[in-house]
C-alpha cells in the first residue's frame, strides 16, 4: 500500500503540473490573440520574439518537471508492479510441478472445454450453429 501511495503522489504532481501549464497555455493564447489583434501590422516585431518562446519555456519547464519527478533515487523499485504480478505465476509453477501429470490432464480436458465453447459461439455469430441445431433435433 505505500508503494501505492507514492505513485499516486507522484502521479498528482505531474497532474497538478500538466493542469497548471494548460491554464498558462489558455491564459498565453489570450495574450496572443490580443497582441495580433492589437498589431495587425506587425509594428511591435521588436516585442513578437517572446510569443514563440514562451512555448518553447514551457515545454522546457515542463521537461524539467518530469525529470524531477522521475529523478533516479536508491530506491529505483519504489515504482514497480513486482507486489501485483509475479507472485501468481510462481505459486502456479509450484502447483503444477508439485502435482504431476494429474495437473497436466486437467489442464487439457479444460483446454479442450475452453476451444469447444469458442467454437461453438462463433459458429452461433457466423450462422453456422443453426444447421447444427436442426441437424440434432432430426
Amino acid at each position: 500500500i505505500r508503494r501505492s501511495m507514492v505513485k499516486l503522489d507522484l502521479y498528482r504532481k505531474f497532474t497538478n503540473s500538466l493542469a497548471v501549464s494548460v491554464l498558462f497555455s489558455v491564459a498565453w493564447i489570450g495574450y496572443e490573440l490580443y497582441f495580433n489583434a492589437s498589431d495587425p501590422l506587425s509594428e511591435l516585431w521588436r516585442r513578437a520574439w517572446i510569443i514563440p518562446a514562451f512555448w518553447t519555456m514551457l515545454a522546457y519547464i515542463l521537461l524539467w518537471v518530469i525529470c524531477i519527478l522521475w529523478a533516479p533515487s536508491n530506491n529505483p523499485t519504489r515504482y514497480a508492479y513486482s507486489e501485483e504480478t509475479g507472485d501468481d505465476l510462481d505459486e502456479e509453477g509450484i502447483s503444477l510441478t508439485g502435482a504431476g501429470g494429474k495437473v497436466a490432464a486437467e489442464l487439457s480436458t479444460k483446454m479442450e472445454r475452453k476451444e469447444r465453447k469458442a467454437s461453438i459461439a462463433a459458429d452461433h455469430l457466423f450462422g453456422l450453429g443453426e444447421d447444427l441445431e436442426e441437424d440434432k433435433r432430426e
